[in-house]
Formats: structure tokens, C-alpha cells, sequence
């Protein structure tokens, strides 16, 4: 039942959100063919096996936010079984059974039990670790037993390390607890100075480590040089030791859905339920073998977690290394330490103190549980960067002849995945010196920008051209824009870290005194990722282009439709049809009116149409100046099953506060409708 119950409530809501950044990398790279995923991942910062298994799991069940997530709830899933089977071990079964039940209702592991991410994986593979270490060092001597422990030992601590680099923070752990475990127990001869191991448990320990360093030895030397000489720029800052333990505790205790200051009483309640656990000696029933737990028991317990925990904050202190997710490898017997403090209350002789104590537990961390689960999946504060939105919002408004910049780094995994357009050119912008700027950009795809770490480090992407960071400085950055401007009527900038790569702004700096916004749109997430758009001129149109159709037609008394380009066109079946208006503001409005653009067949029969602000958000009509004349290249999608013949094109404005449309002036191209027709379509299949 706590199985069934944990899998419904990682199953809600799995994949409806947005995958940000992290996750798009994940998908990107378990995309790729084997050989290219290894070496991506030898020029990234985290090891590749994650990224194998999604390899494989996606092209088995497909790519979706729903199908690749389902990997991390697999995990998940089975991290809550073994929890269960350890605690039993270690404990008993009734400390097993609430281990499991908190495990299961954790925001913790429900937050990264729908993650596109390997961090479930490593928590699984960090408790099998210290279940197997454990074992070798209290189990008997029996070849069948002693042999499956070592080696199930030695396997799952190398798949850990080719997990995730942080996982040897758990190694160090379980090295410290042998150290010990073997000092009171070890018998050493000493003869001439010299040393004659006799312990059994100190063969197999060492033994152990070397095996597991050699199954890790071919990573070895890319690991090594990924955590000394890392790839991309620093993003963290330094935490101090105070917020690392609070932020944690809190995390491990409800998730990071809540703010830590606000339960904080809770919290209390938390770590004085824990206390219980350190009340008496508590020995694990009778077993075949000698636990490590009858010895050292919760404080070993606490070490799991805390020993990683203080080691990356002391490496924080030379490379800030800290953030509350990679807590998540070493949380499982975090709640088998809280079952045993529940289990202490429990087994108190005073029955009315015992019932109030307990209920008072477990209303605490049930009722912060749920909600911090309900921030977790309605809560926009805690919502992941919608990606997918500004990928959307994109395609949406991208025209033909536009370039997108995106950070290299932090964004481009991100719109690959959710965007569907057509692309004609993706490089570095520093590359863009190699595009013929005499191409007709309007009848390609869309040319999209990689912008790189200004001002960065020399060795970022270590000199690898296909590198998903790379340096560069102002001077280059703005010549390339110089590039860009010439060669593109407007430009769009999806914004996300880009204070970290750009940190002296010099792309927004470049964008705000050299182009004029036209269009501006945050999305949720913590990283207030905004799509913005920007005419690559600040000299206003004066005259319509020679290739353009006059119609001048005046609607509301205020704005002219003065013309279009083409005069007709042919469009396929499933294709878009992209036109140019111009317009002209004869006198100033205080409405932001929309457009209305419709597809109708000959018969009058509407067919496609879309709806849009003219020229964009942050400049409609209401700040348009009288006199200047603007274009506005407009788009309909035309349906697939779409007959082939001819159609006609029209379009109307309307005050979106009544819906109703700008009366146009009379002319033999308005309708009785008011909607004003453009251009014959030839819709071909």
C-alpha cells in the first residue's frame, strides 16, 4: 500500500510542468548516438551513466516531459523498497515500515522523483552502497554470502561514481566509519617496524576500495580534470554554514517547496524527534551477522548525511560547491533515523505522553508534507523555468529573416527540445562573420545565436568548438552583433543566466542603445526567463518599400493600413503564409488595439486565422508615434487537410476591451464586416 500510495502521488502531474535547463540537458544528451553522448558528457561536469540509462529508456518509451521523467519515479519507487529492506535489517520491521511511509511522502523525493535528472538514481545507488558496506564489514566469513556482498559492494559504488561525482562525498563516509570500525577491532603485529595485517575485515575493506577504483579508473582522469579545471563558468556563490544547515534540514525534512523560516517550529519538532533516536542503545533483532548498527547505530545514521554535508561546505570554501539538491544522494536514512526517533516515542512507558507526543509528529509532518507538495505542483513561486513557454512564445512570433539569441551554455538544450522551427543556421555568434550577409534571410529558416561567457575564463569548454560554453569578450560580442543588425530586420534574446555569462550586460546594453524593443514577455520560474524582441534599427521608415502593395485604408479615425508585400502568393498545405504589413499612426490612441488575421476560402468559409498585438507587447499601438510608418510581418498557419484552390487573406483590428472592430473607411477591399482584404493565397498540396 505505501508503494501503490508513493507511486500515485509521483504519477500526478508528471510532465505537465515545464523541463527546465538541467533537464533539456539530460534529454539532449540521452538523444544523442552513444559515442556522442560520451563525449559530450567528457566536456560536461557530470559523469555519463544517468545519461545512458535515459538513452536507452527513451528510445523505448519516447521523449516526452511524461515518458522521460518516468525514469526518475522508477528510481524513486525503488529507493522507498529498499529503504524499507534496510531499516528492516538495521532495525526492525516496524521502524522499516514508517521509514518507508516517510519516504513516501516526502516533498523531498517527491520533488526529484519527476526531475529529469539522476539524483534518485544516486540516492538508490548510495543506500545499496552502505547496505553492501555494512555487510562486509559485520557478515560472516561464508564464501556465497561474503562474495555477493563484495561484490554487489564494489558494483553499485562504481555505477555511483559514474553517476554523479558527488557521490564520492558518501565513500568518504563509509571510509571514515571503517577507519573507526576497523581501529577497535583490527590486531596489527608490529616487528622490526613493520606492519602484518591479520583482520579479515581490513582485507576486505581495502581490497573493496581498490576494486571499486579500478572499475572507476577509465573516468578517473576526465573526472579528475572536470573538478580541477571545470568546463563552464562559476554559477554558484557561497553559502554560509548557518543556510547551508537550515536550507538542508529543511529540505530533508519538507522539501524545497517551503520556506525554512516559516516552519521553522516544525523544524524543531523535526530535530527533537530525532533526538529520540539517540535516547538508549537500541539493538536490531538477532540476525546471522553482526550489524555495524549495534555499535555505532544512529550516530553512523547521522553521519550518512552529515559527513557529505560538511565536506562540501568545507570545499565550498575554496569552489562554492553547495546547493540543497545534491543533498538528495545522502538523504534515504535521514527518514530511518526520523522512524527511529518515532519508534523511541513509541516504546515510552508514559501511555498519555506518548499518544500526545505522537500525534503531535505526525500531524506536524503530514500537514507541512501536503503543504509543501501543493506548493510543489500549483505554487508558480516553486515552479520550474517555463521553457517550454518561452520556446512557444518563439516560434509564435519568430518571422521569417529574424535571429535568436540564446546563451550557449543555459538555454540552447532548452529550445532545442521544445522548439519546432525550421533552422537554417545554429552557431556561435562569434561565428556569424562566416554567414553571406547577402543571403535572403526571409525565405530561409530561423538563424540561431549562441551567445558565449563574456569576459570568461580562457579554458571554458577547454578549447572544444562544439562546447556548449565557450569565452569570448565585448569587443568580439559587439562586433558580431554589428553583423547580426546588418543582416536582420529584428532580433529576439531569450534571457535566462544571462547575468552570469553577460555579467557587465553587454548584450542587453548592446540591444537597449542599438535596437528598439518591440516585444517583451517574462514566464515563470525562479529564473525569470523573458523572450524579447528588438527592431534592428532606430531610424523610422519613412516610405513603403518599392516591392510593397499600397492600400491605404484608415480604421478608427487614427491608424492606416498603407500597403503589403507580396501581392499574392502560393502556399502548401500544413505550411505558413508570412506576410508583410506597414501601418501608420495618423494620430495618437490610448488602445492597445490586436489584429485579426483570417484565411477565408472563396465561399467565405474561415479556414485559419490568428490573433496578435501588432509589431509587439511592448509597442503597441498606443505607443505608436504619428507619421512613422512600421512593418509587421504577420503569420497564419494553413491547416493540413486544407483543399487546394484559391483563398483570400484578410485582416481587421479591434479594442480588445470590447471586441468590437476599428471601423475602416469606405474602399472596394473592406467588407461589409469591416475586415479589410489583402491578397489572393493559391494553396497548393
Amino acid at each position: 500500500m505505501i508503494l501503490l500510495a508513493a507511486f500515485a502521488l509521483r504519477l500526478y502531474r508528471l510532465g505537465v510542468a515545464s523541463l527546465w535547463y538541467d533537464e533539456t540537458v539530460s534529454v539532449l544528451l540521452a538523444q544523442k548516438d552513444l559515442l556522442a553522448l560520451t563525449r559530450h558528457t567528457a566536456g560536461d561536469i557530470h559523469p555519463p551513466l544517468y545519461y545512458y540509462l535515459l538513452h536507452f529508456w527513451g528510445r523505448l518509451a519516447g521523449w516526452s516531459e511524461f515518458s522521460v521523467a518516468f525514469l526518475s519515479l522508477f528510481c524513486g519507487i525503488v529507493l522507498i523498497a529498499l529503504v524499507y529492506r534496510v531499516a528492516r535489517e538495521w532495525f526492525g520491521t516496524r521502524v522499516a515500515m514508517i521509514a518507508a511511509l516517510l519516504v513516501a511522502l516526502s516533498p523531498y523525493n517527491l520533488w526529484y522523483s519527476q526531475e529529469v535528472r539522476m539524483y534518485t538514481l544516486g540516492a538508490l545507488l548510495g543506500l545499496a552502497s552502505v547496505y553492501f558496506f555494512a555487510r562486509l564489514l559485520t557478515a560472516d566469513r561464508r564464501p556465497p554470502t561474503a562474495i555477493r556482498d563484495f561484490v554487489g559492494y564494489v558494483i553499485v559504488s562504481a555505477l555511483g561514481l559514474y553517476t554523479l561525482y558527488y557521490f564520492a562525498f558518501l565513500l568518504v563516509f563509509e571510509n571514515l566509519v571503517a577507519l573507526v570500525w576497523l581501529f577497535r577491532n583490527s590486531q596489527f603485529a608490529i616487528r622490526n617496524f613493520e606492519f602484518r595485517i591479520s583482520n579479515y575485515e581490513l582485507r576486505i575493506w581495502f581490497s573493496s576500495q581498490l576494486a571499486v577504483l579500478a572499475l572507476y579508473a577509465p573516468w578517473l582522469p576526465i573526472a579528475f580534470r572536470q573538478a580541477t579545471d571545470p568546463p563552464v563558468p562559476p554559477w554558484r556563490s557561497f553559502t554560509a554554514l548557518p543556510n547551508v544547515l537550515l536550507e538542508s534540514f529543511s529540505a530533508l525534512a519538507f522539501g524545497q517547496s517551503v520556506d525554512p523560516l516559516m516552519v521553522l517550529p516544525i523544524l524543531v519538532i523535526v530535530a527533537g524527534v530525532i533526538a529520540f533516536a539517540f535516547g538508549r542503545d537500541r539493538r536490531p533483532p538477532t540476525t546471522d551477522h553482526r550489524s555495524l548498527f549495534t555499535v555505532y547505530c544512529s550516530l553512523s545514521l547521522l553521519g550518512y548525511t552529515l559527513v557529505p554535508l560538511l565536506i562540501i561546505y568545507a570545499l565550498s570554501l575554496w569552489k562554492p560547491l553547495y546547493h540543497v539538491r545534491y543533498i538528495f544522494t545522502y538523504s534515504p536514512v535521514f527518514y530511518i533515523l526520523l522512524a527511529l526517533g518515532i519508534q523511541q516515542i513509541s516504546n515510552l512507558q508514559s501511555l498519555i505522553s506518548k499518544r500526545i507526543l505522537l500525534f503531535t509528529v505526525y500531524c506536524s509532518l503530514f500537514t507541512v508534507s501536503a503543504y509543501s507538495a501543493y506548493n510543489f505542483w500549483s505554487n508558480p513561486h516553486y515552479a520550474k523555468d517555463d521553457l517550454r513557454g518561452t520556446a512557444h512564445y518563439l516560434a509564435e512570433h519568430w518571422r521569417p529573416g529574424d535571429a535568436i539569441l540564446i546563451n550557449a551554455g543555459y538555454t540552447y538544450t532548452a529550445f532545442l527540445y521544445y522548439s519546432d522551427l525550421p533552422v537554417d543556421w545554429r552557431g556561435r555568434l562569434t561565428e556569424y562573420a562566416t554567414r553571406n550577409t547577402s543571403f535572403d534571410y526571409r525565405s530561409g529558416g530561423a538563424t540561431i545565436l549562441q551567445t558565449g561567457s563574456i569576459g570568461g575564463a580562457a579554458n571554458l569548454g577547454w578549447g572544444n568548438p562544439e562546447s556548449d560554453f565557450y569565452a569570448t569578450t565585448a569587443d568580439e560580442t559587439r562586433a558580431a552583433l554589428d553583423r547580426v543588425f546588418a543582416a536582420h530586420p529584428r532580433v529576439w534574446m531569450l534571457r535566462l543566466y544571462d547575468t552570469v555569462v553577460d555579467p557587465d550586460g553587454v548584450v542587453r546594453d548592446y540591444l537597449a542603445t542599438r535596437g528598439r524593443i518591440i516585444d517583451d514577455e517574462g514566464f515563470a520560474g525562479e529564473s525569470y526567463a523573458r523572450v524579447q524582441g528588438y527592431l534592428t534599427t532606430r531610424a523610422p521608415l519613412t516610405a513603403l518599400p518599392s516591392t510593397a502593395t499600397r492600400r491605404e485604408i484608415l480604421l478608427g479615425n487614427r491608424i492606416a493600413l498603407l500597403g503589403f508585400e507580396p501581392a499574392a502568393t502560393t502556399v502548401r498545405a500544413g505550411a505558413s503564409l508570412d506576410v508583410n504589413l506597414y501601418w501608420q499612426a495618423r494620430e495618437p490612441t490610448n488602445v492597445d488595439a490586436r489584429l485579426y488575421v483570417a484565411l477565408f476560402a472563396q465561399d467565405g468559409v474561415l479556414v485559419a486565422s490568428s490573433d496578435e498585438m501588432p509589431i509587439g507587447n511592448a509597442w503597441g499601438t498606443s505607443r505608436w508615434t504619428p507619421g512613422e510608418i512600421l512593418r509587421e510581418p504577420i503569420r497564419v498557419i494553413v491547416p493540413q487537410n486544407i483543399a487546394p484552390g484559391e483563398y483570400v487573406l484578410r485582416v481587421a483590428l479591434y479594442n480588445p476591451l470590447t471586441n468590437e472592430m476599428l471601423a475602416a473607411s469606405k474602399n472596394e477591399f473592406v467588407t461589409a464586416s469591416g475586415q479589410i482584404v489583402l491578397m489572393n493565397v493559391q494553396v497548393e498540396k
